[in-house]
């Protein structure tokens, strides 16, 4: 497999990062200022310049300068920024409809996507598929679902859980700095532990441990501790993104599909930030080989425009009647024009195999690094979705916050989002079209901002 960059890469972001002025430069600051004045404080504004264009795996700003981008634009950009085939769909798709009144119309392209999800969907088993807008959206829309067809209302997520912040989906999210001043929020939202092995909630080993924290979850919570026969789905993370990039034992998914079988519950598998060969599968639920019922996508599955969608199986969607669920722009043209561009170009590009091959090879160096520098505590993964876990001492695990260290590979070059309970973990997922050279000039640039961070501790 050649690991080069595709040649449609523009030529300005191929030798990356190149830094003309220090960031913030004076461009971006005219402009971080305007937006300081009028736009909303609630963005967590975690870079401080102005985004201009993207090719590939690198972002340019204002100023010129050229950053390394490790974040895939929180893991929607898999098939590269400005990809061309999703370009020109988009440019294609605006001269002929924008809007595509998919609600109370048929439209082409919504046709095809749905039929093109079908047959990539785990097992082949999923064939009916709602669009929206959003990946909280369709949290929103898998809930209303579940309760649907079960005509219950109780719901599992997972401590670490992320599935947006609106509604019930907010609801689901087990960390108070999404949820504080919200509340009050829908009751029948119940909680289990994550099987987060390298900090165990219940101080066990795994394998030795025998999946306690499952075991707790269908005894004290379910027979045991909470819900009254009264829950409709289980929302299931295959590998946790906000949560800190956590990546379950092989037995957790088949656990989870087991136990919703035997209790009549819906198995909701949420691949917004894990699917469309992020982990080396176009699903991460392939891996395991289970088959939810319902299963929610949306970030790279609009190529760059807002989008969401629930694909499910045909007995459980076929519940809902006209009327029942409704978007206005779900289905849009923009959407779906890039959409089925970008989800053609990953599987006719095989980029869940690039990006098993790549991160094969980041995981290897980053466990090198792991073993060099006391401050990583943690690394894991699976594909191009990595984690790394930063501690003030691997011996007491203390996480370590981290926003000096990012704004030191930053200004260098590197942008890298962060993720983890305590804030204390880095996300390596770049765009799946990444260059080896590329992956690994990141790494380095990562490894000399901890070494520096070390140094100073």
């Amino acid at each position: 497999m050649d690991l080069g960059l595709p040649e449609w890469v523009a030529d300005w972001a191929r030798d990356v990062p190149k830094l003309i002025v220090p960031p913030p430069g004076p461009k971006s600051k005219v402009i971080i200022e305007k937006d300081r004045r009028y736009v909303s404080h609630a963005y967590d504004r975690l870079f401080q310049f102005t985004m201009t264009k993207g090719s590939g795996a690198a972002i340019m700003d204002a100023d010129g300068n050229v950053y390394l981008d490790f974040s895939s634009g929180i893991s929607v950009m898999n098939a590269g920024w400005s990809n061309p085939r999703v370009v020109e769909a988009i440019k294609t798709q605006a001269e002929r409809l924008v809007h595509s009144l998919a609600n109370d119309a048929y439209y082409d392209n919504e046709a095809d996507f749905a039929e093109l999800l079908a047959k990539i969907s785990p097992g082949g088993a999923l064939e009916s598929t709602f669009f929206g807008n959003s990946g909280a959206e369709g949290v929103e829309a898998a809930i209303k679902l579940s309760r649907y067809y079960t005509k219950k209302f109780g719901h599992i997520a997972f401590w670490g859980a992320y599935h947006g912040r609106i509604g019930n989906a907010l609801a689901m999210a087990s960390r108070v700095k999404y949820k504080y001043g919200h509340g009050p929020f829908s009751p029948g939202m119940y909680f289990a532990p994550f099987p987060y092995c390298y900090r165990c909630w219940f101080n066990q080993e795994y394998p030795s441990c025998n999946m306690l924290c499952i075991d707790f979850l269908e005894k004290g919570i379910l027979e045991f501790g909470g819900p009254a026969n009264d829950v409709a789905s289980v929302f299931v993370e295959p590998v946790q993104g906000e949560g800190g990039y956590i990546v379950p034992p092989k037995e957790f998914l088949p656990r989870m599909r087991k136990m919703c079988d035997e209790k009549g519950i819906v198995l909701v598998m949420d691949e917004i930030q894990s699917g469309l060969g992020r982990t080396g599968e176009i699903w991460e639920c392939n891996s395991a080989k289970v088959i939810p019922d319902i299963l929610i996508t949306g970030k790279a599955a609009g190529g760059g425009i807002p989008m969401g969608a629930i694909v499910a199986k045909k007995q459980v969607m076929d519940v809902w009647r006209p009327g029942s669920h409704s978007s206005t722009f779900g289905g849009n043209g923009l959407s779906m024009a890039a959409g089925l561009a970008q989800v053609r170009e990953i599987l006719e590009q095989d980029l869940a195999t690039r990006s098993r091959v790549l991160g094969e090879h980041a995981m290897k160096r980053l466990g090198e690094l792991k073993d060099k520098y006391e401050l990583i505590g943690d690394v894991r993964g699976k594909g191009l979705m990595i984690g790394v876990e930063i501690v003030k001492s691997k011996k007491t695990k203390e996480p370590l916050y981290v926003p000096q260290i990012q704004g030191l590979a930053w200004r260098k070059g590197l942008m890298m989002i962060t993720a983890g309970m305590f804030g204390n973990v880095f996300r390596i997922a770049p765009p799946l079209i990444i260059s080896k050279a590329q992956l690994d000039q990141g790494i380095d640039i990562f490894e000399e901002a901890i070494k520096e961070t070390q140094a100073q501790m």
